[in-house]
C-alpha cells in the first residue's frame, strides 16, 4: 500500500508539473487582449483617438484610415461594462487623447457578456486586464484562474507542439484592428440575416437596458469632463439585417444615445443604413470586412475631421449630430 501511495503521489506530482508548464507557456502566448494592451502602451504618447465597442467596431473601423494616431481597443462581444473598465485602465496612460469613438449598435444596450454565447471571454478580461467579474458565481469556474482551461487543453497541447511560438490573435495589427480574412464571406440574403438576428435576439435582454445606459453615461461623462470629444457611432449593416431589427428596442436605445449626446455635448452618428457601401464591403449582414472597414473609416474621418483638443466640455443641452435611420 505504501508503494501504491508513493506512485500515486508521484503521478499526480508529474501531472501538476506538466499542467504548470502548460500554464506558463500559455501565459506567454499573445492573445487579442495582451496584444492590444501592449501595443497601446507602446503608442501611448502618440494616440489621440481611441475606439471602443464589440466586434462591429473591432472588425469594422480601420484605425490607420483615421486622422492622427487612432487605436482600436474594441473586441469581440465587448460589452459596455468592459468598455468602461478597460477605458479607466488606459485613460491615465494616454496624455494626448482627444477623441473616443464608442460603438452603439442594435445590441449594445441589451446584452451583458456573462449572459452571452461567448461568455468565456469575460475570463480573458479578468486574466489580462484584472477586471472584476460581474457575478460572484463565475469565480467558482476554473477559467478565471487557468489559461489551459480557458483556451482548452487541446489548444494548450497544440501550442506546446509549436513550442508556444504562435499567436492566438495573428490578425490583430499594430493599431489593435482585426483584419477579416478576404475569404471569410457569408451570405447577405434574408435567410442569412434572419439567422444572425435570431442569435442576437437570443441574448438581448430588456432588463439590461438600464445598467448599460448608466454605464454609457458614465463613460461619456468621464470623457467630456476631461475635455475629450465623444463620438457614439452606429456602424453599417446590410438592408436585410436592418429590415429585421425590432423597432421598439432600437428606438429606445437610440433615444438613450441621442439624449446623452444632447446632455453632454457629444456626437451621435448613425450609419446603420449606408448606401455608399456595396455588398463587397460586408463579411456578413452586420459586420464589415477588411475593405469595408477601410472604406467606412475614411467616411467617418471625412465626417469628423482631425481630432482636436477641447478646453472645456460643451454645454449641456447642445444637440449631438445624428444621421441615417
Amino acid at each position: 500500500m505504501g508503494r501504491l501511495w508513493l506512485r500515486l503521489v508521484a503521478f499526480f506530482l508529474l501531472l501538476a508539473i506538466a499542467w504548470a508548464g502548460l500554464e506558463w507557456g500559455m501565459a506567454r502566448m499573445p492573445n487579442s487582449h495582451s496584444l492590444k494592451r501592449d501595443r497601446l502602451r507602446a503608442l501611448a504618447g502618440q494616440v489621440d483617438t481611441l475606439i471602443l465597442g464589440s466586434s462591429e467596431a473591432y472588425y469594422g473601423i480601420a484605425p490607420h484610415q483615421l486622422s492622427g494616431t487612432a487605436f482600436n481597443l474594441a473586441n469581440s462581444s465587448q460589452s459596455l461594462y468592459y468598455d468602461e473598465q478597460v477605458l479607466k485602465r488606459v485613460l491615465p496612460e494616454l496624455p494626448h487623447l482627444k477623441r473616443v469613438i464608442i460603438l452603439v449598435g442594435y445590441m449594445t444596450l441589451y446584452f451583458e457578456l456573462y449572459d452571452h454565447p461567448e461568455s468565456w471571454r469575460q475570463y480573458q478580461y479578468y486574466q489580462e486586464w484584472h477586471i472584476p467579474l460581474q457575478r460572484k458565481v463565475d469565480y467558482f469556474d476554473l477559467r478565471p484562474w487557468s489559461r489551459v482551461a480557458l483556451y482548452t487543453p487541446h489548444t494548450a497541447l497544440e501550442a506546446l507542439r509549436k513550442r508556444f511560438r504562435m499567436s492566438l490573435a495573428p490578425r490583430v495589427d499594430d493599431r489593435g484592428w482585426y483584419r477579416v480574412p478576404d475569404e471569410d464571406r457569408w451570405g447577405l440574403g434574408t435567410e442569412e440575416a434572419q439567422g444572425r438576428l435570431a442569435v442576437h435576439h437570443g441574448f438581448m435582454r430588456e432588463q439590461y437596458l438600464e445598467a448599460n445606459a448608466a454605464a454609457l453615461e458614465r463613460i461619456v461623462a468621464l470623457l467630456r469632463g476631461r475635455g475629450i470629444e465623444v463620438v457614439m457611432v452606429t456602424t453599417p449593416v446590410w438592408p436585410t439585417y436592418q429590415a429585421g431589427i425590432r423597432t421598439g428596442p432600437w428606438e429606445r436605445a437610440k433615444a438613450v444615445v441621442e439624449g446623452l449626446a444632447r446632455k453632454y455635448g457629444a456626437r451621435y452618428l448613425n450609419f446603420q443604413h449606408e448606401p455608399r457601401l456595396p455588398a463587397e464591403d460586408f463579411e456578413d449582414s452586420d459586420h464589415l470586412n477588411a475593405d469595408g472597414a477601410s472604406h467606412f473609416a475614411r467616411m467617418l474621418d471625412e465626417t469628423l475631421g482631425p481630432p482636436r483638443a477641447e478646453q472645456e466640455p460643451s454645454g449641456a443641452g447642445q444637440a449631438g449630430s445624428t444621421r441615417g435611420g
